[in-house]
């Protein structure tokens, strides 16, 4: 398994994954890593409602989701996408191999915690930039990008201007 891009996207699967995301990674196979969405039928409906035909869709848990592309040899095309920067933090805790995380949109949703916007479609709460630091201290290449082809854009520096 292939692994091609690995996003973080609070809206999961959505029309610039399926127009953009997809081709971009030459992707075979959408892989949701939510724990949430595994474990709740409505939600995974929704989200195979959304897929293209000829895609195939898995929707695992973070265990899950590990223990397969690490038992996984075949050289499928994947597009992996999580919700949120602690997400994609554990994952690698939890000892997936990544090279590079695209980071696309996080939300502005309503929290306890106050959210800092770093741009307009990326609103950020502590543990957001602790995960964010941490996997760019694992040596994770980390861009901000909202499709393929805009100029991609460090989240460090953006983390750095607006909160130190």
């Amino acid at each position: 398994m292939n692994i091609n891009v690995f996003r973080i996207d609070d809206r999961l699967i959505h029309g610039q994954i399926v127009t953009k995301w997809i081709k971009d990674a030459s992707a075979k196979m959408i892989m949701v890593v939510d724990d949430k969405a595994a474990g709740d039928k409505t939600q995974q409906m929704i989200l195979k409602f959304a897929v293209p035909s000829g895609i195939k869709l898995e929707i695992l848990s973070k265990e899950d989701a590990v223990k397969r592309v690490n038992e996984d040899q075949s050289n499928t095309n994947v597009l992996m996408l999580v919700r949120n920067p602690k997400e994609a933090n554990a994952l690698v805790e939890m000892g997936l191999k990544i090279d590079r995380i695209i980071i696309g949109n996080i939300s502005n949703s309503k929290s306890e915690v106050g959210r800092t916007k770093l741009l307009d479609y990326i609103y950020v709460e502590p543990g957001d930039v602790e995960a964010i630091r941490s996997l760019d201290s694992k040596g994770i290449k980390l861009e901000v990008k909202a499709i393929p082809e805009e100029k991609a854009k460090d989240p460090i520096e953006l983390i750095n201007k607006k909160l130190g």
